[in-house]
């Protein structure tokens, strides 16, 4: 079980970690599916970086839906998309997702970090702001403020 307001660090890998996203058309498809994931369920995304064989994601699920079904919803909706703007079928995503709650102000930083900076550490970005498909590098608008700000409910 999850829990609503509370941040979790969330990576989920492409099956066989084929690299799919090296296809920045993939990586671009894949963030407008997370953008209407996050309007539709009404879940708070803090950071993201799309690889090439996996996402890294800390977001905060509300009172619509917990952090199974944003990943069921989240990996389903881009999997279908992906498949029929290919003309494929088949699977995408390897079936689970590792997930870590965040428990404190200082493990955030350091996974907010970690998401920042695993572009440079894979040689795709000589620095985290010029990654296209990451929250350091401005794909969407994230609500770390929002949400480190205090008083700011899920919204609902």
């Amino acid at each position: 079980m999850t829990l609503e307001n509370q941040p979790y660090f969330v990576t989920a890998r492409t099956v066989q970690r084929r690299p799919l996203f090296r296809d920045r058309r993939a990586a671009r498809l894949f963030l407008q599916e997370l953008q209407a994931c996050r309007e539709e369920l009404g879940f708070l995304l803090l950071s993201f970086v799309v690889m090439p064989d996996h996402v890294h994601l800390v977001l905060v699920p509300g009172p619509r839906a917990d952090l199974p079904r944003i990943m069921q919803y989240v990996k389903g909706r881009f999997a279908r998309t992906f498949n029929l703007a290919r003309g494929g079928m088949g699977a995408v995503w390897q079936p689970r997702f590792f997930e870590a709650a965040v428990r404190t102000e200082a493990q955030l930083e350091r996974w907010l970090r970690y998401i920042e900076e695993n572009p440079v550490r894979a040689g795709l970005a000589a620095a985290p702001e010029v990654y296209p498909f990451s929250s350091a590098g401005g794909a969407l608008t994230v609500d770390l403020e929002r949400y480190l700000g205090g008083g700011v409910a899920v919204p609902g």
